[in-house]
């Protein structure tokens, strides 16, 4: 039996729809723990990998714009994490560790896109944020 390019072309947006909402599942658990106040490293990457997950199943299917939320919310939260006092020095430098790989990713795509202004101003509070590394 032949798919016509129509009904090919529906099962697959199909596919990525269903994709994106079992991976937003995934991503609100992980952020449930991380915002427990006993959350540990591990809890940490694993809502690093989901937040990286989801914006590969976006990034493969050419939804930039998701791509872009997806990586803008995961480096949000580890700039959070890096100045949470709560968490011990440990989990802050993970969590620096981790926005720098997540902040290269998204001035990557703005670049490519042309959003200078928007990449040298993530650069600009990362660097604020950080501070206390150096």
């Amino acid at each position: 039996m032949t798919l016509t390019v129509s009904a090919w072309l529906q099962h697959k947006i199909d596919e990525y729809k269903f994709s994106v909402r079992d991976i937003t599942v995934d991503f609100y658990m992980a952020q449930a723990k991380l915002n427990r106040t006993d959350c540990t490293i591990e809890q940490l990457r694993r809502f690093n990998d989901t937040c990286l997950d989801m914006a590969e199943i976006c990034e493969l299917n050419g939804d930039d714009q998701s791509y872009l939320h997806a990586m803008g919310k995961l480096h949000h939260r580890l700039v959070q994490e890096m100045g949470n006092a709560d968490r011990d020095r440990l989990f802050r430098i993970q969590a620096y560790q981790l926005a720098r790989l997540s902040l290269t990713r998204l001035c990557h795509q703005l670049a490519l896109s042309g959003e200078w202004d928007q990449a040298t101003s993530l650069q600009s509070d990362f660097v604020r944020h950080a501070g206390w590394i150096f």
